[in-house]
């Protein structure tokens, strides 16, 4: 059953921010945990998945350790976002290509996920029609950008879409746009209506010299 969007926001502010939910849940008190370790990703790693589930692997890569308080994390109308740039470390060796992001418990290890999401940013609301059209209000999104859709509590992806898969924006009308699975490929499919979140992707491209980060503001969660 969906909880209440003010215990969503109590939980979350537990986990993030280690502040206690008056008469239910104090934070540890014994060894309460003192970071939120960041996995950057190749891929989006699955709501089933582990932070080591297509995690980066280039030569000096690392989790990003962020406090976790209100000086790693911010907490403002039921959005958690990051205070300052979370980096993964200079790469010296290798290259990689990162586009999707997990906060979890440990600094390495299949340890679980907490919340995951992608490099880029927020669109907004969407719809989705089994007339293979998605419509997000407001949009800044053009043809050959790379976009991503999720399904908070609530919604429900529309079928034909993977939650968290990239995609390529294909056509462009206003608030609608259509998708495929490659760069000028075939119009993506979608079988049954539905509806979510859409982001821009923006993926790192990792090299010798590059410290990627995941930017301050960057929303972790939100309601």
């Amino acid at each position: 059953m969906p909880k209440s969007t003010t215990f969503a926001n109590d939980l979350v502010a537990l986990t993030y921010l280690a502040t206690a939910i008056a008469n239910i849940a104090d934070n540890a008190a014994s060894s309460p945990l003192a970071n939120i370790f960041i996995a950057a990703h190749t891929a989006e790693p699955g709501a089933a998945g582990t932070q080591s589930t297509s995690e980066a692997a280039y030569t000096g890569y690392a989790r990003a350790s962020v406090a976790r308080s209100g000086a790693g994390f911010s907490s403002a109308s039921g959005v958690i976002s990051l205070v300052a740039d979370a980096s993964f470390g200079a790469c010296t060796a290798s290259s990689a290509v990162l586009t999707h992001w997990s906060t979890g418990v440990a600094v390495s290890g299949a340890t679980k996920i907490l919340h995951r999401g992608v490099f880029g940013s927020r669109q907004g609301p969407f719809t989705a029609l089994a007339t293979d059209t998605i419509t997000i209000p407001g949009h800044t999104m053009a043809v050959d950008d790379r976009v991503a859709f999720y399904a908070p509590a609530g919604t429900t992806i529309p079928t034909g879409i993977t939650e968290g898969t990239v995609y390529w924006v294909k056509t462009v009308s206003g608030n609608d746009i259509t998708i495929s699975t490659t760069q000028g490929g075939a119009a993506l499919d979608i079988t049954a209506a539905g509806d979510g979140l859409a982001y821009r992707v923006t993926p790192i491209a990792v090299s010798a010299g590059i410290t990627p980060k995941l930017a301050a503001g960057q929303i972790i969660w939100e309601e």
